[in-house]
């Protein structure tokens, strides 16, 4: 079945199994977040994939790839050695930088889980029949859990405007969600 793909995906995206070594020297390392991402294959693999992001946004967008670096430094910085907080970090400037064009393997597959949303939220929407609407919706919602599940939440539309019918919040674009705990 389709959902438990998409589940298995999820999952395959928010903990990598590709192991890699930082981008920086380890032996070098010295301050505590540092160390957790040289104590951990995961951490060391997230934080070599958002270098080689950094990277390739810098090509053509050097200022855009400052943007999303700086305020992810600071919060990793921010994090000491807690390896849950700089994972978070970690996810949250990579998943920026594949926003702001960088490509992967996990890119295409992020990019692919938001089109099934985004047919399945159309066919919830649209259907008036009573088998079909339900399936999308339900289909719709999985997903959703899916991408907040790897760290994407929903963009929203006309939030300036706190009297806002809920129908025209529409949630249709995925942005990596923002964790206001993580800034300074």
């Amino acid at each position: 079945m389709k959902a438990v793909w998409i589940f298995g995906l999820a999952l395959s995206l928010a903990q990598p199994v590709w192991a890699q070594e930082p981008s920086f020297d380890c032996a070098q390392a010295t301050k505590p977040y540092e160390l957790a991402i040289c104590d951990s294959a995961d951490l060391s693999t997230l934080e070599a994939a958002g270098a080689e992001a950094f990277a390739q946004v810098s090509i053509d967008h050097a200022a855009a790839a400052k943007a999303i670096a700086r305020p992810a430094l600071q919060a990793r910085r921010d994090c000491g050695a807690d390896a849950e907080c700089i994972a978070d970090v970690l996810m949250q400037a990579l998943y920026s930088y594949w926003a702001a064009g960088a490509r992967s393997d996990q890119a295409d597959a992020m990019d692919w889980l938001i089109a099934d949303w985004t047919e399945a939220n159309a066919t919830c929407r649209e259907s008036s029949d009573p088998a079909v609407g339900p399936q999308a919706c339900s289909a719709r919602n999985l997903l959703t859990v899916q991408l907040h599940d790897i760290g994407l939440c929903e963009g929203a539309y006309n939030l300036d405007n706190p009297d806002a019918a809920t129908t025209t919040l529409l949630r249709e674009h995925w942005v990596p969600c923002f964790y206001p705990e993580l800034q300074n």
